[in-house]
């Protein structure tokens, strides 16, 4: 069944009020915001910051308080609530009012410093106009006749198979993961459908049955939080008549499923007859990698098109990974609706008003024509539905949850600089750059204390608190918030001109410095070098939406700024040691080395008479690790700020010698970097790869 939605818009007290009188009883309802004196105690309540409650519910109305703030994101999540039939009742205010009504939900575009009447209105104008284009969308007023807001009698979906499926496509996942532990080792199933799929339910049913078939005996489950494996243990436990025991593991005769959280698998990997990753999508590919290297029967299963936005991008990255690793993995694509029926018209405007299916521009001839990389204004933008749509899409392709809010932010959010990349017609790359800084002195010295955490000048204040230049928050910065490239147009320097012309655009602001923060990979790292950034900082904790800890990176865009870069690298440089041996003691040596070595470091330290004098004895003779660690030391300093070190042997094994050296990872997990087996054959590869730097 298709659902509907039913807009209440007017006064703030007269809408709420109608809401509240109009709700059909019998019903499971929700409301999302600010709900009025007198609302039947039954009715479930939470305002627009707690949207994640929702996830995973299923309800017969939302009404969705839009006069306590128009959030996007909890939009896009709580309306992927409402079952086919359902209702999705939106309070407004007056239409010709609303745009100039004060939004409490857009303090999160305003920077500290700035004002709400910096923030436009392009995102509310779009969404207002979608709806008055939507035939199943029925507006009422003050002066209407009182609206019909009870939803239709729910449809009962017959199984199609013993399983308790309900529909085909739910029965070939539950097939496709089922065969993971059934079929040979190594090869996956990856699961992707939108939402309302029942796609979370396959994965269940499938463990359960394979418990209840005593084909597994211990199932480990793993998901961005708890609260989304929530559906999938729920099923497990009711297909293997089991139980739920504190929310986060299932227990029945023939065995048991636990949930973990992801990072907790990484650092101590649990064993178990079949792993199964849900919303893979939320997690960062890299430790996806890490999972499918340390389990050889494993399922994953993502939302593509979902509130937060970001399946798109993981279907593109985490499919190389595969394809590499485990070419024989299972894709599996669920198209049709469980929760609601094809064609669902509130599923449609959802997609279109906040951008969720939007994908990078289908080209004809990848290279045929010449790219012009342009600024582009946001009020031109958002009157070219396909351009924005195609614009959206690579940033959607290419970031962690990109999630409606950041729609919101594209087009309203101050002081922000958009520039297109374009070839015949189609968006083939973009860039989109914030203006931070200019505090008073007063405020960036409590910056520096960190004392006070301005909202919106992340690189002002990374630079004080990360590199310790307190004065840097006083002057104004550019930093590149996003930045993508159509997946077939990568490498041929699209990216670098994007990057030159927002640089442009910051000299021409009178900014000191151009720069960026994100998670930090061998890869990104060589790409802003290559756009003439240097490595400033490094975050100490790793980012909960990349997984990785957080790279600061800049360029100086006048004197002020190029003394400032080579300031923080100097210092960083100096730092590195007692960094990388405490808080970024489980940074990957590569990106440490990656890292460093785009820094405009000190010059490296030189080696003393007696560090080469053991440094040698190490190398040739027996010498030990103890005796020759303060030389060993030294030495992996001078190999992370000068890449010329890395040569012949030590080329090859300068990871594992930083691991050990100055993170001091055991000797298993050296020999195990090495790819060797024990200490002693270890220490033989690192006594050969000091040979070769000393020979250098």
């Amino acid at each position: 069944m298709t659902r509907r939605t039913v807009v209440l818009e007017g006064p703030a007290s007269w809408g709420r009020a109608t809401a509240a009188e109009r709700l059909p009883t019998g019903s499971r309802v929700r409301w999302i915001g600010e709900p009025p004196a007198g609302l039947d105690p039954g009715v479930a309540c939470c305002p627009a910051r707690d949207f994640r409650r929702v996830l995973g519910t299923t309800v017969d109305v939302l009404v969705f308080d839009a006069h306590a703030g128009l959030d996007a994101d909890a939009l896009g999540a709580a309306a992927g609530s409402v079952r086919g039939g359902g209702v999705l009742v939106l309070l407004t205010p007056a239409w010709s009012d609303w745009p100039a009504v004060p939004d409490p939900a857009l303090e999160r575009l305003v920077p500290a410093g700035h004002g709400r009447d910096e923030v436009g209105t392009r995102f509310l104008a779009r969404l207002m106009a979608t709806l008055a284009q939507e035939p199943s969308v029925a507006r009422h007023g003050p002066a209407d006749p009182p609206p019909d807001l009870a939803p239709a009698a729910p449809v009962r979906n017959e199984a199609v198979d013993a399983y308790g499926c309900l529909s085909a496509d739910q029965r070939t996942a539950v097939e496709a993961v089922m065969h993971v532990v059934t079929g040979h080792r190594r090869r996956p199933a990856v699961l992707t459908a939108d939402r309302g799929r029942g796609k979370s339910a396959a994965l269940g049913i499938a463990v359960g049955e394979l418990l209840r078939a005593r084909r597994v005996r211990r199932v480990v489950v793993t998901a961005p939080t708890l609260h989304a494996a929530e559906a999938l243990l729920a099923h497990a436990a009711e297909r293997c008549a089991g139980e739920v025991v504190k929310r986060r593991s299932v227990r029945c005769a023939a065995g048991e499923v636990v949930y973990r959280e992801p990072e907790a698998l990484l650092d101590h990997p649990e064993g178990g007859d079949l792993m199964v990753v849900d919303e893979a999508a939320g997690l960062p590919v890299g430790l996806l990698t890490e999972l499918l290297h340390t389990t050889s029967r494993i399922a994953f299963a993502t939302t593509i098109h979902g509130y937060e936005g970001s399946g798109r991008g993981f279907d593109l990255r985490f499919r190389a990974v595969l394809d590499a690793e485990t070419p024989q993995w299972q894709a599996v694509r669920m198209e049709t609706p469980i929760r609601w029926a094809a064609g669902d018209p509130l599923e449609a405007w959802l997609s279109r008003v906040l951008c969720l299916d939007a994908e990078p521009a289908a080209l004809a001839a990848a290279g045929a024509g010449q790219v012009t990389v342009a600024p582009v204004g946001r009020d031109e933008l958002v009157a070219d539905e396909a351009r924005l749509r195609q614009a959206f899409g690579l940033l959607v392709a290419a970031h962690y949850r990109t999630r409606p809010f950041d729609l919101q932010q594209l087009l309203d959010a101050p002081r922000r600089h958009l520039f297109l990349a374009e070839q015949d017609g189609a968006v083939v790359g973009v860039v989109l750059a914030a203006e931070e800084g200019g505090l008073d002195p007063d405020t960036a010295r409590e910056v520096w204390a960190e004392r006070r955490r301005p909202h919106g000048h992340l690189l002002p204040q990374a630079l004080a608190t990360h590199a310790g230049l307190e004065a840097a928050p006083t002057a104004w910065a550019l930093r590149i918030q996003r930045i993508a490239v159509h997946p077939a147009l990568r490498r041929r320097g699209i990216g670098a001109r994007l990057v030159a012309a927002a640089a442009d655009r910051g000299r021409g602001l009178g900014c000191a410095l151009v720069g960026t923060s994100f998670g930090a990979t061998t890869g990104l790292i060589a790409f802003w070098r290559a756009c003439g950034l240097a490595t400033l900082a490094l975050g100490a904790r790793r980012d909960a939406a990349s997984g990785e800890h957080s790279a600061l990176m800049a360029q100086g865009l006048d004197r002020q700024g190029a003394a400032w870069v080579r300031e923080a690298g100097a210092r960083l440089g100096r730092s590195a040691p007692a960094l990388l041996a405490e808080p970024l003691a489980r940074l990957e040596p590569a990106v440490a080395l990656a890292a460093l070595r785009a820094a405009e470091t000190a010059p490296p330290p030189v080696l003393a008479a007696w560090q080469r004098r053991e440094l040698s004895g190490f190398a040739h003779t027996l010498r030990g690790y103890a005796a020759a660690l303060p030389a060993l030391r030294t030495l992996a300093e001078q190999l992370l700020l000068d890449e010329r070190l890395a040569r012949g042997r030590m080329a090859e094994r300068e990871a594992a010698f930083i691991a050990k050296v100055l993170q001091q990872r055991n000797w298993a997990r050296t020999a195990e970097r090495l790819g060797v087996a024990g200490r002693r054959p270890a220490m033989a590869a690192l006594r050969e790869a000091v040979a070769d730097a000393l020979a250098e």
